[in-house]
């Protein structure tokens, strides 16, 4: 690297601090685009990932043209509902109830449920009544409104100048998964690849092993043995006889109260899925999603947790995370289908603080819920959760013999360690048992 030569009180090839950093100055600084980068590949630009990367998100901000097109929301919709019934997008959300049929191809110009539901609220909150006159005025776009819509990166100080086209939906953003792949150091191609890589080792390894429906599993009265709806309990007439509709609100972060069942603590307010793992609404766009006390006790604390990546998609019932202890591992189902918007990097790095307070401190990722309303119906609330968590000690105690269910007879307190105390009942046993997943064979 060249050194210039500079004058102080006289004397030559005298050091000026500060000088020397602005001839490293990468050459997206120089352009203005980044507040502050240093080039570390000596202007070799062809073979800079950054530079890749930042041209990604460069060509993300102009209309895409070809096979690169992401498909628009109704084109995959299309592709996903090939059948007769093509569900409503309202009917998806829960806005509208039975039948729910989209008869216009998903085509929602001049749909007049889409006009009730989205076009004339929208009009309402652009439109000011004003009282002299009765007319009604739209209001016009000012300097201090285009500064609302500044892109995160521009507000983290990160990139000069950039407006948010997405309404700030970053996880369906190319130009932020492009900035994304620029941070990290390494070409978008290779960001989205290691993604889906871990997305394909969960998926080809790993597979949901239950066909029990929910309502069995908690011993209520009248379930079938057998769910015959693919576990889409929305649209489910038993599931409807035996239970009500469930309506999520947020709740404040912080240590919730708890209910005891069987000794094992149960989160006031949490949703619970039948694979062991919990939901707290944040707000109606995000959740918080973490394992419950009963997985936490049963198979102790955890060596390595091993997390979807940020920006990943999971499905509801699909296999989302894997707990693993001394070579055993426990993968564990996704309780809702949504994108995950962060992951608790301290979890990650101490996993004992998932088994220790599994509910605050230890929850696991944020995500982003792409049905919240329909998939809720398929997750145990208040009551429910109490009553499932005792059929599922029961289960349990069956498992261990006799002579432990005798012990919980007396009150005994739940094992905070039982595969670890009870290593004969086997690891593998009780992933089928009670996370209801399993290997692929």
């Amino acid at each position: 690297m060249k050194t210039n030569a500079h004058y102080t009180d006289g004397r030559r090839d005298e050091k000026v601090v500060g000088f020397k950093v602005l001839e490293n100055e990468c050459v997206w600084m120089r352009a203005g685009v980044v507040n502050f980068r240093m080039c570390e590949n000596d202007y070799d630009c062809f073979n800079c990932s950054f530079d890749r990367a930042m041209r990604t998100a460069m060509d993300a901000q102009s209309p895409l043209k070809g096979k690169g097109v992401p498909l628009s929301w109704a084109q995959e919709m299309r592709k996903r509902y090939v059948g007769t019934f093509k569900p409503c997008r309202y009917f998806l959300t829960g806005q509208i109830g039975p039948p729910g049929n989209c008869s216009r191809d998903y085509d929602c110009d001049e749909c007049p449920i889409d006009l009730t539901l989205e076009y004339k609220p929208l009009m309402e909150t652009i439109t000011t009544e004003v009282p002299a006159t009765g007319k009604t005025t739209v209001h016009e776009e000012t300097d201090s409104e285009v500064l609302v819509k500044e892109c995160v990166w521009m507000r983290a100080g990160i990139i000069s100048f950039h407006l948010c086209e997405t309404d700030y939906d970053c996880y369906r953003c190319m130009f932020d998964r492009s900035m994304r792949a620029a941070m990290s150091g390494e070409s978008p191609s290779e960001y989205e690849a290691k993604s889906l890589a871990w997305e394909d080792e969960i998926q080809d390894r790993y597979e949901p092993v239950t066909g029990q429906c929910i309502h069995f599993l908690a011993g209520l009265t009248g379930a079938p043995e057998k769910c015959s709806n693919n576990y889409e309990c929305s649209n489910c007439s038993v599931h409807h006889d035996l239970t009500y509709y469930k309506k999520g609100g947020p709740m404040p972060l912080g240590e919730p109260e708890y209910k005891l069942a069987s000794g094992f603590k149960v989160a006031d307010g949490y949703y619970y899925h039948y694979g062991h793992s919990w939901v707290h609404i944040i707000h109606g766009g995000c959740v918080r999603v973490g394992i419950d006390d009963f997985m936490a006790k049963i198979f102790g604390q955890a060596g390595q947790i091993k997390l979807p990546q940020e920006g990943a998609s999971l499905k509801q019932g699909s296999v989302a995370w894997v707990m693993a202890r001394n070579g055993h591992r426990a993968p564990v189902q996704s309780p809702l289908s949504g994108r995950v918007l962060a992951v608790n990097h301290g979890a990650l790095e101490h996993p004992e603080i998932s088994h220790d307070d599994p509910y605050e401190k230890g929850w696991l990722f944020h995500l982003e819920p792409s049905f919240l309303k329909r998939e809720f119906q398929g997750l145990y609330f208040g009551e429910e959760c109490l009553q499932w968590m005792e059929k599922e000690n029961q289960s349990l105690l069956r498992l261990l013999g006799p002579e432990y269910e005798r012990l919980a007879a007396t009150g005994a307190e739940a094992v905070d360690d039982l595969f670890g105390s009870f290593p004969e009942i086997g690891w593998n046993r009780l992933v089928r048992t009670f996370l209801h997943t399993g290997e692929k064979r």
